[in-house]
């Protein structure tokens, strides 16, 4: 049976079921949930995982929708949420597929390790939870090409990318602010603000 952890997040406790196909709240996770600035409108996660960054916001007082291409992943964070008491809509999507509408937050934890061929496995929902391609950032760049018109106005999008990855250019299409930053003894991560340019 699926163990549970309890998570306190910004003071509020959230409780998670695990599973093993599903990647687990880590070092990302907390620190992309901590640098959120949201109270309230409708909110949108990408790659929800075991859902706690939408769960996170739902408490706050979000519209949730979350997606995550993995069965497993939709399926666990609605146990999730359930048992957190919040209703979210969780969809099994690819990025922004069959999603409508526009969002005032747009969350998204990528896949971000640099992955080669020969380091795919054959378990494809945990090498599709970290699988950023060659050089990291193939879903990162994925995701860049869909925000834009996906922003309500005033809208933020957030980002988490790592130093493992290549670097990415924001400054084509967004206004982008580091709004936290962790350094680990193999990579540093950072949660990157992102604001449509006028």
């Amino acid at each position: 049976m699926p163990e549970m952890t309890r998570y306190s997040i910004k003071g509020r406790d959230i409780i998670l079921h695990d599973h093993p196909g599903v990647y687990p709240p880590s070092e990302d996770t907390f620190l992309l949930v901590e640098a959120l600035k949201i109270s309230d409108g409708n909110v949108l996660e990408l790659g929800t995982g075991s859902g706690l960054a939408a769960i996170h916001c739902a408490l706050r007082g979000a519209r949730v929708v979350a997606t995550d291409i993995n069965p497993q992943a939709v399926r666990l964070a609605r146990r999730n949420a359930s048992s957190n008491g919040v209703a979210i809509d969780v969809l099994r999507a690819d990025l922004f597929e069959g999603v409508g509408g526009a969002f005032d937050a747009i969350v998204f934890n990528p896949p971000y390790l640099p992955t080669s061929p020969e380091d795919v496995t054959d378990d494809r929902w945990p090498d599709a939870s970290v699988n950023g391609g060659p050089d990291g950032l193939e879903i990162v760049r994925r995701f860049l090409a869909g925000l834009g018109g996906r922003l309500a106005p005033g809208g933020r999008g957030y980002i988490l990318t790592s130093s493992l990855s290549g670097r990415v250019d924001f400054t084509n299409r967004f206004r982008a602010r580091k709004v936290a930053s962790c350094a680990l003894p193999f990579e540093t991560l950072t949660v990157h603000e992102l604001k449509e340019a006028a």
